[in-house]
């Protein structure tokens, strides 16, 4: 990338941090942490804020000193690429450019609100114990007339009229999370801006949209870095061991959050890989006796109605059927649940579609059982809904060879044929049923009524669920309470609680 001019290449004489001995009057003169501030942008934070920098972060804010610089970060989770890159960014600018303008959104405003303004706030405490600063909730202003200000990257008008300001004629323009911001045009409308630097910066998402071509299709317009987690002295080895296990080591979600690359859902890119599949089958673990969590996947008409139990660490059940009538279907299910010495606590069902109504006729029936909604929110925020959620976390199991599997091919041919699906927001997610039906695939029902059970219930694949939190209570629950409210009272005679 050709630059317009060189950086500054005097280092500044070191000094601690300090109030400002004076400050700027209209006529132009600049406080001495104004004018002592001619030094490169990375050895600003040694320099005042006496913060040793990593590396990549000052190889980041070395390119970025350069005028008419681009430049595009995509990083680990947790690298601290908002607090040791934009922040320091911010305030170098704001002290040396009079005048001049700071403009910062993020993809989430929250990312502004949240983490860009308090680290500032803290900054500008150390710096000058807050002389000649002041900031507010998404703003902050320098006596040299400086400004920065923080918005949320939801309109592209919002980024559009914004200029280069003062003698200096400066505006640096800061993008955080920027596989958040969907809409492109708001990536055009910073660009119309002409800033005379541009930080674009995100934990990678899916391998699509204006941040991605940055390093790809439109590269030679932009410096580019990539850092990862090991690039990361303060993530430790044991923590990044614990989210590959947790993930998967081929999990698109690892590949993003730990290797900072872009994720996708190419044909390789599915939940479960065959070899992993037939590593387990083949090398089952002990089986490890516990409690027990039945999954019921419901259906009627072509799709079947699947029945899947786990005790301890194997699944030793699976019962599929198809049948229109599902009142002979809910017959079917209480008759399974007794045979097998299960109670409502035990069981959880999808409850989208069909799944409804069975579930109340379920409850009618007097089995509640715990219901689960597939599309609804996951426990853990990276993936895009609860089925998601439990199809990769059971996958995880699987890889690691944690569970004992029921012995059935079209089940297995379920499991490693769904692939992995990742929004624009970076959240990992599984294939669309629709779009499976498109590639010639049937509803995988006992991949999700078998997955279901291994993750569920203080799962093998997942942590103990708190469901009280977030569904009814069952009958049983309820009758628990209300007894012990009983207790807690003094009840007249005859007036005792009972069913």
């Amino acid at each position: 990338m050709k630059k317009s001019s060189k950086p500054v290449t005097s280092k500044p004489a070191a000094k601690k941090a300090g109030r400002p001995k004076g400050s700027r009057n209209r006529k132009g003169k600049e406080s001495e942490l104004a004018r002592s501030k001619r030094s490169d942008l990375h050895w600003f934070a040694k320099t005042y804020l006496d913060m040793d920098l990593y590396p990549w972060q000052v190889d980041v804010l070395k390119e970025l000193n350069y005028r008419e610089s681009r430049v595009a970060l995509k990083a680990a989770n947790g690298s601290g690429k908002t607090s040791m890159v934009a922040a320091i960014a911010v305030l170098w600018h704001v002290i040396s450019f009079p005048d001049s303008l700071v403009v910062c959104t993020a993809g989430v405003y929250r990312q502004v609100e949240a983490a860009l303004w308090p680290t500032l706030k803290r900054y500008v405490q150390q710096l000058t114990a807050g002389e000649g600063f002041e900031v507010t909730q998404s703003g902050l202003r320098f006596v040299n007339g400086a400004r920065a200000i923080g918005f949320s990257a939801s309109d592209p008008h919002k980024a559009e009229g914004w200029h280069r300001q003062g003698e200096s004629n400066n505006l640096l323009f800061i993008v955080d999370e920027a596989k958040g911001i969907h809409d492109d045009e708001i990536f055009h409308a910073v660009e119309r801006c002409q800033p005379s630097r541009l930080l674009m910066m995100s934990s990678p998402g899916a391998a699509t949209g204006f941040f991605y071509d940055a390093f790809t299709k439109q590269r030679e317009r932009w410096e580019t870095f990539t850092v990862t987690a090991y690039d990361c002295p303060h993530l430790t080895k044991d923590w990044i061991s614990e989210q590959i296990a947790t993930y998967g080591e081929s999990s698109p979600l690892i590949r993003s959050m730990i290797y900072g690359e872009f994720m996708d859902d190419s044909d390789e890119g599915v939940v479960l890989m065959l070899k992993d599949l037939e590593k387990c089958l083949k090398e089952p673990p002990e089986r490890k006796d516990g409690m027990k969590c039945a999954f019921v996947d419901f259906a009627a008409g072509g799709d079947e109605c699947v029945f899947a139990l786990r005790v301890g660490n194997e699944v030793t059940v699976m019962e599929c059927w198809k049948d229109r009538d599902t009142n002979k279907s809910i017959g079917r299910l209480l008759q399974l649940f007794d045979i097998h010495g299960v109670v409502g606590d035990e069981v959880y069902g999808d409850e989208g579609g069909l799944g409804l109504p069975m579930c109340d006729a379920l409850m009618e029936a007097g089995f509640d059982i715990h219901r689960v909604n597939f599309g609804g929110k996951p426990f853990d925020p990276r993936y895009t809904n609860r089925g998601a959620e439990i199809w990769h976390q059971a996958a995880r199991a699987i890889e690691r060879q944690d569970v004992r599997l029921f012995d059935d091919g079209l089940l297995h041919q379920q499991m490693i044929t769904r692939r992995s699906d990742v929004g624009r927001s970076g959240k990992l997610g599984v294939e669309p049923k629709d779009r499976m039906k498109a590639r010639g695939l049937a509803s995988p029902d006992r991949a999700d009524a078998v997955l279901g059970c291994i993750a569920c219930g203080g799962g093998i694949g997942g942590s103990w669920e708190y469901y009280e939190s977030i569904s009814r209570p069952s009958l049983g629950e309820l009758y628990d309470e209300a007894e012990a409210i009983a207790d807690s009272m003094s009840v007249p005679p005859g007036m005792e609680v009972g069913w």
